[in-house]
């Protein structure tokens, strides 16, 4: 075990892409499960909180501890199995998804669900039950993940089969190790389309689920079984740049509406309003004055024709009047590179932006069902006029989920921004929606789960986090205050 205790040796544990700074006293870096096992015991009896570092790629202070000391899975990065046959890989979990897709590809196997962030750990998107650009196609990583084994807040150690342990509804009753696990989960329901805000819970629901997206909360996820997918034949993406935003958006119902109909199955489907376009122009030459873009991703199956859906694709952008001299249809490794690392590099530019004025990052993250997508997004555009504040608006389209930031340059703007954030929240809430699609609550987002939950509701998700943390000592301050957990 390597352990720090000077924060010049660890400063970089104590923030994540939120720019939240945290502190701790120490820092641990574990080498293995048995040495993470016994600290956690050693932590528990000293009554010293902890908060487990993965690859600091969150975006709400997960990971950004408040206090007492930092566990570092980073060197648990083994690979155990890769089965072929099964396609499934067994890994710890400190592996990023990088090395996870260079390990399996070698087999002609991948993981499509892979977050947008290739640097991100295996053991932070399962714990914040990551997505990313790819989402329209594959969901989220909760689909594939078949087997998790999670050390709990007081040491002890779960392993957990998907289909192995149910609830009888709100109910789980279970023995593991010769210990009886018994315990009721709240009464809410988590919504059936895209979130992740406070734990999943459904009625007769696996075991394995109140686990992922926990962030952070119940145990510590070291080990994992995910289903593999054979890699597609090929993959093309495409930037298509409007000069009109409402052509642009009319563009993306004719897109989601031939997935419906399986006419059409892109894997990603993403919008970039003008601000956006703006920030990132100076970067990418390529860019035209537009008033929006959407970038697709399109892989390309066994009985698919290449050239076919290539045309498909042009065909549909030149029907809405796309810029179709400045667009671009991505069928090269070097083309694609290229646009992926446009779509990548607006969420850094934006991180940079808040750094050099010093802000937090201030953004929201809410879903709304399908219908409500059009008046969601006008309320954006309305209260973003209102406020003064110059903003971007960009992300999932295809799945009625974007990434709403306010760019503040002061503390008064960034006092303002906040309060429209809560707006926002309230506002896709009332539409049926979510506070949080996919990044989680972590900490800085906390106030927005009382908009979505019921001050008895939340109460509830802290007796299920002591039940398995009774002494209150992991990812505290995650998902809701400790003031709470001290009261119930």
């Amino acid at each position: 075990m390597i352990i720090k205790t000077k924060k010049d040796q660890f400063e970089s544990y104590l923030e994540d892409t939120s720019n939240l700074y945290g502190t701790a006293s120490s820092l641990y870096i574990v080498k293995n499960k048995e040495e993470l096992v016994t600290l956690i015991r050693d932590l528990n009896k000293h009554k010293t909180p902890f908060t487990i570092s993965a690859g600091r790629t969150g975006t709400t202070g997960g990971c950004v501890p408040l206090g007492g000391v930092i566990i570092s899975i980073e060197q648990l990065k083994s690979i155990i199995e890769i089965n072929k046959e099964n396609k499934t890989v067994s890994l710890e979990t400190g592996l990023t998804f990088k090395e996870l897709e260079e390990a399996v590809s070698k087999k002609n196997l991948t993981l499509r669900s892979s977050p947008t962030e290739s640097l991100a750990f295996i053991g932070g998107a399962i714990s914040t039950c990551a997505s990313g650009v790819r989402g329209f196609g594959y969901g989220s990583i909760r689909n594939y993940i078949s087997g998790i084994e999670v050390v709990l807040p007081t040491g002890e150690q779960l392993n957990i089969k998907r289909k192995a342990v149910s609830s009888v509804k709100r109910l789980f009753d279970f023995e593991h190790k010769g210990k009886n696990f018994k315990f009721k989960l709240p009464s809410y329901t988590a919504p059936k389309f895209k979130s992740q805000a406070g734990y999943f819970v459904h009625n007769d629901m696996d075991l394995i689920d109140l686990f992922i997206g926990s962030e952070g909360t119940l145990g510590v996820i070291v080990g994992a079984e995910i289903n593999l997918q054979d890699m597609p034949l090929d993959v093309f993406d495409g930037l298509i740049f409007f000069k009109k935003e409402t052509e642009g958006l009319e563009f993306v119902e004719k897109i989601k509406n031939l997935k419906i109909k399986k006419l059409l199955e892109p894997t990603s489907l993403e919008f970039f309003d003008k601000n956006s376009l703006d920030m990132l122009r100076s970067e990418y030459s390529f860019v035209p004055q537009a008033e929006c873009a959407i970038y697709f991703e399109q892989a390309v199956e066994k009985n698919d024709d290449p050239a076919a859906l290539l045309d498909k694709w042009a065909g549909l952008s030149e029907s809405l009047n796309a810029i179709a001299d400045k667009s671009i249809l991505a069928d090269t490794p070097k083309e694609r590179e290229r646009i992926f690392e446009f779509r990548h590099r607006l969420p850094q530019a934006i991180n940079e932006y808040l750094r050099s004025f010093k802000q937090l990052k201030t953004a929201v993250d809410c879903a709304v069902p399908p219908a409500a997508f059009m008046e969601m997004y006008n309320f954006y555009k309305e209260k973003a006029k209102e406020s003064g504040i110059n903003y971007v608006n960009f992300g999932h389209i295809g799945e009625d989920h974007l990434h709403f930031n306010f760019l503040p340059k002061a503390d008064s703007e960034s006092i303002t921004a906040k309060k429209y954030m809560e707006t926002f929240c309230r506002k896709a809430v009332e539409l049926g929606g979510t506070v949080s699609a996919e990044h989680g609550i972590g900490k800085i987002k906390k106030p927005y789960l009382k908009i979505m939950y019921t001050q008895a509701q939340i109460e509830e998700m802290a007796h299920l986090k002591k039940y398995f943390d009774p002494v209150c000592l992991m990812g505290l301050d995650n998902i809701f205050g400790k003031e709470i957990l001290s009261r119930v």
